[in-house]
C-alpha cells in the first residue's frame, strides 16, 4: 500500500486484476482439525462448507414478521445457514451458496450474492489434496 488516500485505495481495489481479486476473497476458517489450528483465513472455493454469520437477504422479515428480527433478539434473514459454496464470482467479489435464493417478481428463483467477510468456512473441500497440503504447511504444525 503506497497511499493512505481512501479513494485511491478503493480505486486500486476495484481495478485490480482478477487473479489478485480472487486471492482477496478470504473468509475465517473454524475447524477442529489440529493440523489447521494455526490457519486463520482461507481463500473460499467451490465445494467448501460455509456458515453465514451476517446479512439481510432481500426482505428478511417477510416470512414471519413476529418471530424473526433484530428487534426481537434473533438473527435477521437467514444468518446461521450452513451450506456448500455453489459459485464464486471474482469480478464482483461475491459468493453464491446452495439454498440461498430469493424469488423475483416474475416467479424465478435467483441466487443471492454474499460478501466473504459475512461467512465462516467450517469444512474445506476434500477434492484438492494439494490445497490441503499447502494449508498444513502454512500452518506450521510440527509433528
Amino acid at each position: 500500500m503506497a497511499t493512505k488516500n481512501p479513494g485511491k485505495n478503493r480505486l486500486s481495489q476495484s481495478k485490480a486484476p482478477i487473479h489478485v481479486k480472487r486471492k482477496r476473497m478470504r473468509a475465517r476458517l473454524i475447524t477442529n482439525d489440529p493440523n489447521l489450528q494455526n490457519i486463520r483465513t482461507v481463500t473460499v472455493r467451490v465445494g467448501d462448507e460455509v456458515e453465514i454469520l451476517r446479512g439481510d437477504f432481500g426482505n428478511p422479515n417477510s416470512t414471519k414478521s413476529d418471530s424473526k428480527g433484530k428487534r426481537l433478539g434473533q438473527s435477521r434473514g437467514r444468518a446461521g445457514l450452513k451450506s456448500k459454496v455453489n459459485r464464486v464470482d471474482t469480478s464482483s467479489g461475491r459468493i453464491f451458496v446452495d439454498g440461498l435464493t430469493i424469488t423475483t417478481a416474475d416467479g424465478k428463483e435467483e441466487a443471492i450474492p454474499i460478501h466473504p467477510s459475512n461467512l465462516v468456512v467450517t469444512a474445506l473441500y476434500e477434492g484438492d489434496p494439494v490445497r490441503i497440503k499447502q494449508l498444513i504447511e502454512r500452518g506450521g504444525v510440527q509433528e
